[in-house]
């Protein structure tokens, strides 16, 4: 993809605060979703078969990875330069550091964490880490990046500075998707294969608990008060909301077939969930804990990543 080819669609793209980007897997391409208005403003091409999305800190651009083109895709939504580079073997998980100095990308079948520029997508760095990296999610204040090593059961926790391990906790059955919360005390992360969610204590080092959801979890987004975390259950068509406090689900919302992707609105009041095989986005009001709006998207919405900047 380059420039040339984007920029027509671009300029149809909403304001950053109001960003959320959304991968659909099957038909190549990422929505990009005016949240204020709840629909999709632009479509705009982005490989084959994109899987993980973050968002950068300003909303005003998004970073994609292609696990069959081996590459990351740097996308505007105003008329930016679009800009993409071959990363390792099989990208797919990926997140942003907030003061937007740095990319971090997971190489699911290289077992390295890949450390970009964000300006040049160029390699600052590559960590090794464990088999089949998954889920990355930057804790800036910790100095640290957890990364899921699913086929090890554990997640690494790397030292941004150093560019090294600095420790593997050990957590469910193939970990997935992390969510840190707002304080970055703890880290949550979805178990695919155990049906649980790990709660990792980044002081200590150490999971701390076991939370119970449905079947097949995939994704974990917390609320800025750090008292919920929503948790996507692939096979069950669910999302579990974990009170954090009693470590305990405290509801279940059916939403749609196969839901991925999850983020929290920076307004507090919505929780946008990617429906990989609906392909939609569903709205769920965060208080009333009822989904409240259906968005069509495109074809395999998977969004596996922080899609929304946080603020």
């Amino acid at each position: 993809m380059r420039a040339a080819a984007l920029l027509l669609l671009l300029a149809a793209a909403p304001a950053a605060a109001q960003t959320a980007w959304i991968t659909n897997q099957s038909d190549g391409t990422v929505s990009v979703l005016d949240t204020a208005r709840q629909a999709v403003v632009a479509t705009l091409p982005a490989g084959s078969r994109p899987a993980g999305v973050a968002a950068a800190a300003d909303g005003r651009h998004a970073f994609v990875t292609s696990p069959d083109d081996r590459r990351v895709y740097r996308i505007g939504a105003s008329g930016g330069t679009a800009l993409d580079r071959a990363v390792g073997d099989s990208p797919l998980g990926i997140d942003v550091d907030p003061s937007g100095g740095r990319v971090y990308v997971a190489d699911w079948y290289g077992r390295r964490l890949f450390v970009l520029d964000p300006d040049s997508l160029g390699t600052l760095a590559v960590v090794p880490v464990g088999a089949t990296p998954a889920g990355v999610t930057v804790a800036a204040r910790r100095g640290l990046v957890l990364v899921a090593q699913r086929d090890e059961d554990s997640v690494a926790l790397v030292d941004a500075a150093a560019n090294r391990v600095a420790a593997s906790v050990a957590v469910g059955a193939h970990p997935f998707g992390i969510g840190v919360d707002p304080a970055e005390a703890l880290a949550y992360v979805a178990n695919v294969m155990s049906d649980d969610v790990s709660v990792i204590d980044l002081d200590t080092r150490r999971e701390v608990a076991r939370v119970p959801v449905g079947r097949t979890p995939y994704a974990v987004a917390v609320t800025a008060d750090g008292r919920r975390a929503f948790v996507t259950n692939q096979h069950d068509g669910t999302v579990s909301v974990i009170d954090t406090a009693r470590r305990a689900v405290t509801a279940t919302i059916p939403v749609g077939e196969y839901p991925e992707g999850i983020a929290v609105h920076p307004d507090g009041r919505r929780v946008f969930v990617a429906n990989w095989f609906s392909n939609e986005v569903c709205v769920i009001d965060a208080d009333g804990l009822q989904v409240t709006a259906r968005i069509p998207t495109g074809d395999g919405s998977r969004a596996f990543g922080r899609f929304i900047a946080p603020r």
